[in-house]
């Protein structure tokens, strides 16, 4: 295992096929990538998943964008799916393309899906997204029903547009069979008045969850999370934003999609590029890379 100057691990990659949505969600993040075009190939993908499984890397994680948009989706899942030391390959998807996916996906070495809904109501979902709710829920179903289990339903928390739905989230979560994550809005390439308007503390869920918990503990390798045990539900707090203990306890690193490694989701000064190493299949370029960017992660909150 490889560990950075700060004595972490990085057993997790992101990779960003795509910068492109076919949606246009008011509080996405991107990444933390302003990226102007897409150039990563399935072969190129493959080759830098060879070199980072050297080093520890034993999870992929897929995002976008939207990853379902990429018409080679499942060869780049099957590709990373092949290489020797993945442990498991996930994806980050908005659902609304996934209904026919799925069971290709799952064949191709797909193992769970994280699914972003940021409302259970028609219109606010439509406000939020642009898109239509209809099309997200037939692709939540069949994710569990093709086995890309645990399928996780990431709710952003949003003042004003889904502060109230929690126990619908909770009975939608146990009548399909998925987990709930319940995530803070993050400030990341959304415009401050935007955020102070959107922003609620997930402390208030916490609380209420731990008063409805049958048991409740801490996931150690992600970020010291709390999670909370419902009675056949899973629900997860993630809490990124000026928590020490969860830049602390980071193991991932990203691969964006114009092809650089981005040490930390907070930060765009210290990516590394290897889109002409990828270009030209050059491994020893792409480890260099990789063992610097490693070398430039750096907790963004840290303790005083």
């Amino acid at each position: 295992m490889l560990l950075d100057a700060y004595g972490r691990t990085a057993y997790n990659l992101r990779i960003s096929v795509t910068s492109k949505c076919n949606l246009d969600c008011i509080f996405c993040h991107g990444e933390g990538n302003d990226v102007i075009g897409d150039s990563l190939t399935p072969n190129g993908i493959e080759e830098v998943v060879k070199v980072v499984t050297k080093y520890g890397v034993s999870r992929v994680k897929i995002t976008g964008g939207e990853p379902l948009i990429r018409r080679d989706i499942v060869e780049i899942v099957n590709r990373i799916a092949s290489v020797v030391g993945i442990q498991e390959v996930s994806m980050v998807t908005n659902g609304s393309l996934l209904e026919p996916l799925a069971e290709p996906l799952k064949r191709a070495g797909l193992n769970r899906v994280n699914i972003n809904l940021p409302s259970l109501d028609r219109d606010k979902y439509h406000k939020v997204t642009k898109g239509k709710l209809e099309s997200t829920l037939r692709g939540v179903r069949s994710a569990v029903k093709n086995g890309l289990t645990p399928v996780k339903i990431n709710m952003v928390l949003l003042r004003g547009i889904n502060e109230d739905e929690l126990d619908d989230y909770i009975k939608f979560a146990r009548e399909v069979g998925a987990h709930l994550q319940v995530i803070e809005l993050e400030p990341i390439r959304i415009k401050s008045e935007f955020y102070d308007e959107m922003y609620i503390e997930p402390d208030t869920v916490e609380r209420l969850l731990e008063t409805r918990a049958l048991r409740s503990w801490v996931r150690e390798s992600m970020q010291k999370r709390k999670v909370y045990d419902l009675g056949k539900l899973n629900v997860e707090v993630v809490h990124p934003i000026d928590n020490t203990e969860f830049c602390a306890f980071c193991n991932r690193i990203r691969l964006t999609s114009d092809g650089a490694f981005k040490p930390c989701l907070m930060r765009n000064s210290n990516k590394v590029y290897i889109s002409d190493a990828l270009a030209k299949e050059d491994l020893p370029k792409i480890l260099k890379a990789y063992l610097r960017s490693m070398m430039n992660r750096e907790p963004y909150f840290k303790p005083c």
